[in-house]
């Protein structure tokens, strides 16, 4: 009896087998060339046709989760006879062409700005002082120094705390951003020790290079960096110098 119900029980299996090996060549057959070619050209890679199913499967359930908003879209800009991966191809690189040239003409707006109109970029904060110093011209320029936001911009180019900030960090920042802003068209930066002698240049007027010498020293003698500091100026119609000396390294 067992030896029957053995024999029993893998022809049943032997059937089964059978029956679902039939059952995928007549799924095979179904299949028009251009599909069958597809199948032939990944088979020959090591792919096989029950991996390529799944696939295509999970492929075809993911572009039927699509909301109705975005076959709308593709329906209504899909070309005829034009395939799904042609059109996807041809709106990724639109995407992109539009974004990178939009970076471009942006920049280029801002670089003509900055070299033919002399125009400067100047935040929220600092017109709104610029308006106050116009009504109260007797604090008209320590108040906007003394309230700057040096350090907001330097910790949003830089990406780091302040306190991990070095005194090197921090005055290549300065060079960079306050050139890029067109408020100084050089700043020159020169080392000896530890006193940093830096050089900037301008085409305003002596109370530019005034106010601009309160709103460094203000920044370099602050209790927030990682370092004492102790700041001397000298003024001059287009030119603000200035020696940054580090007198004592605070411990972070």
């Amino acid at each position: 009896m067992n030896y029957l119900a053995k024999t029993n029980s893998q022809n049943n299996d032997t059937e089964e087998n059978d029956s679902k090996s039939s059952e995928k060549l007549s799924l095979f057959v179904k299949v028009d060339e251009d599909a069958r070619a597809i199948i032939d050209k990944y088979k020959d890679m090591g792919i096989k046709i029950a991996k390529l199913i799944e696939d295509a499967v999970d492929i075809y359930d993911d572009f039927n989760s699509l909301s109705p908003e975005i076959k709308a879209i593709i329906e209504k800009y899909q070309e005829k006879d034009e395939t799904l991966v042609s059109f996807l191809e041809r709106a990724v690189k639109f995407y992109g062409d539009h974004l990178g040239n939009q970076k471009n003409l942006d920049r280029d707006l801002w670089m003509r700005a900055r070299e033919e109109m002399k125009m400067m970029l100047i935040g929220k904060t600092t017109f709104n002082q610029l308006i106050h110093a116009a009504e109260l011209p007797q604090d008209a320029r320590e108040r906007p120094y003394r309230k700057n936001v040096a350090l907001d911009l330097i910790l949003w180019d830089t990406g780091k705390p302040l306190k991990s900030l070095k005194i090197e960090e921090i005055i290549t920042t300065v060079q960079k951003i306050w050139r890029v802003a067109n408020y100084f068209y050089d700043i020159v930066v020169h080392q000896e020790g530890n006193q940093y002698h830096l050089l900037f240049k301008h085409r305003q007027n002596k109370r530019y290079s005034e106010y601009w010498l309160g709103y460094f020293t203000s920044l370099f003698e602050s209790e927030e960096l990682t370092c004492k500091c102790k700041v001397d100026g000298q003024v001059f119609d287009e030119t603000l110098s200035m020696t940054i000396e580090v007198i004592d390294e605070k411990e972070v």
